[in-house]
C-alpha cells in the first residue's frame, strides 16, 4: 500500500492539510482559552430568593425591632442587589466585548464586576481577557486567585493551563492540569488539555530529535525519541481518560484519530475520525487522517475516495497529491494502478514545493518507472538523493540509492 509520508528534517513530521487550529491541534482554529458561561441567571434568582426572603423577615419582625436596627438591614439588602446588579451589568458587557475582540475595555469591565463581586468566575473572566489583550502575567495571577476560591472550577485550570501552553511553557500548563486532576481525576476537559499538551511537547521532542540526528548527534537523537515515545504513550492515556468520562467532540475525535494513526492502531483511528466526520464532514485534515486509516486497512475505494475529498477541500496539498500518486503508481490493484496519473500527481506535489521535497521526488521517479519511463525516473530520483544528502539524512538516501540502482537496470520497485 501507500509509503509513509516524508520523514526527512525538512518534512517530517508532514500531517497533511492542516485546519485553523488552536493549540489543539484538530478542527477549531484557534486556541485561545474559552471565554467561560456566566452563571448569571442562577445567581441573580438565588439573590432573588435572598432578597424575598430577607424582607420577609424586616417586615415580620419590625415591630419588635428599633428604626436604626431596620434601617441597617434594608441597606445591607439594597447593597447586595446592587452590586450583584453591577456584576451582571459588567459581566455581560466583558464578554460581548471579547466577542467584538474589543480587549482592554472587556478588562475594565470584568475589574469592575470583580469589584461588585469577588468570586472565582469574576477572577477567570479577568483572567481570560487580560491574556487576549496581551498581559500574561496578570492573566496567570487570577487564574490562580479563581482557582483558590474554588478549587474545583476546572474551566479556571483549563484556561491557565492553555494560556501557559500558548507562551511556550508547556511543562508549566501540565503542572497546572496535574493539579486540576487531583480535585477532579475524571474531568474530561482537563484530561484532553493534558493530552493536546502532551502531544505537542511529543512534537516538539521529536522535531529536536531529528535536528541532532541531521547534525550527527545520534546519542542525542536517540535518547529524544525515547522522550517522544513516551509522550506519546501518555497522550494516549489521557485521550482515553477523556473519551471514557464524556468528552465527545469532533475536535476531540479529531485529534485522538490522529494519535491513533501514529501509533499504529488504526481500526480505532477510523472509528474515531469517523465520529469527528459525522459532525464536521468538510474538515480536510480529518479526511487526511482516514484516508490513512484506510490506506492502512488495505480499503482502497475508501482512501482514493477520501483523498479526492481532501483535493477537493484544499485543492494543491502536496503531501495529499504525493499520496495519491504513490497509490496508483504502486497498487497491486489493476483497478487502481494509473502511472500516467501518478506522474500527473507527483508532478504537482513537487511543483508544489519547489522541487525541495526528497520524497516527493522519488515519487515522481516511482511514478516515471511504473510507466517504463527509467530516463525520467533516473533524473528524478537523482535529484532526491542529491536533496537527502543535503538535509543530511543517511537514512533516506540509502534507500534512494537503493531505488536509483533499479532504475539503472530498467527495473520498477
Amino acid at each position: 500500500m501507500a509509503e509513509s509520508p516524508d520523514k526527512s528534517r525538512e518534512d517530517a513530521p508532514d500531517r497533511g492539510p492542516s485546519s485553523p487550529k488552536p493549540q489543539r491541534p484538530g478542527i477549531s482554529k484557534a486556541t485561545e482559552p474559552p471565554i467561560p458561561q456566566s452563571k448569571a441567571l442562577q445567581v441573580f434568582l438565588l439573590i432573588a430568593l435572598a432578597v424575598t426572603g430577607a424582607a420577609y423577615l424586616v417586615n415580620e419582625f419590625s415591630d419588635v425591632t428599633t428604626p436604626r436596627d431596620h434601617a441597617a438591614d434594608s441597606t445591607k439588602i439594597h447593597l447586595l442587589v446592587k452590586n450583584q446588579s453591577d456584576f451582571l451589568e459588567h459581566t455581560s458587557a466583558g464578554q460581548k466585548a471579547l466577542q467584538k475582540k474589543q480587549f482592554e475595555k472587556a478588562v475594565l469591565d470584568f475589574r469592575l464586576a470583580l469589584q461588585a463581586q469577588q468570586s472565582a468566575d469574576a477572577y477567570q473572566n479577568l483572567g481570560d481577557a487580560l491574556l487576549k489583550a496581551g498581559n500574561p502575567d496578570e492573566a496567570f495571577t487570577n487564574f490562580r486567585e479563581a482557582v483558590r476560591l474554588n478549587p474545583r472550577l476546572m474551566s479556571a485550570y483549563s484556561s491557565w493551563g492553555q494560556a501557559l501552553a500558548l507562551q511556550a511553557k508547556p511543562e508549566d500548563a501540565v503542572g497546572v492540569y496535574q493539579q486540576a486532576l487531583e480535585r477532579d481525576p475524571d474531568s474530561a476537559l482537563i484530561h484532553y488539555d493534558l493530552a493536546v499538551t502532551l502531544r505537542q511537547m511529543q512534537r516538539n521532542t521529536e522535531a529536536a530529535a531529528h535536528s541532532a540526528q541531521a547534525d550527527g548527534r545520534t546519542d542525542e537523537a536517540t535518547a529524544g525519541m525515547a522522550d517522544a515515545k513516551r509522550l506519546a504513550g501518555q497522550a494516549l492515556q489521557n485521550y482515553a481518560a477523556a473519551s471514557h468520562s464524556g468528552m465527545a467532540s469532533a475536535e476531540f475525535w479529531a485529534d485522538y484519530g490522529e494519535l491513533l494513526n501514529d501509533q499504529g492502531n488504526f481500526s480505532d483511528a477510523k472509528t474515531s475520525l469517523q465520529r469527528a466526520l459525522s459532525e464536521k464532514p468538510n474538515v480536510a485534515s480529518v479526511q487526511f487522517q482516514l484516508a490513512l486509516a484506510e490506506s492502512h486497512l488495505g480499503n482502497y475505494a475508501e482512501t482514493l475516495a477520501h483523498y479526492e475529498k481532501v483535493l477537493t477541500l484544499t485543492p494543491d496539498d502536496p503531501q495529499t497529491l504525493n499520496n495519491l500518486a504513490i497509490i496508483y503508481a504502486t497498487s497491486t490493484n489493476a483497478e487502481v494502478r494509473s502511472p500516467k496519473m501518478a506522474v500527473q500527481l507527483a508532478t504537482r506535489a513537487c511543483d508544489a514545493t519547489t522541487d525541495q521535497n526528497a520524497r516527493f521526488m522519488d515519487t515522481l521517479a516511482r511514478a516515471y518507472a511504473a510507466d517504463s519511463n527509467f530516463f525520467e525516473a533516473i533524473t528524478w530520483e537523482d535529484k532526491a538523493v542529491k536533496r537527502a544528502l543535503q538535509l543530511n539524512d543517511h537514512e533516506l538516501t540509502g534507500e534512494l540509492q537503493a531505488r536509483y540502482q533499479l532504475y539503472l537496470d530498467h527495473k520498477a520497485d
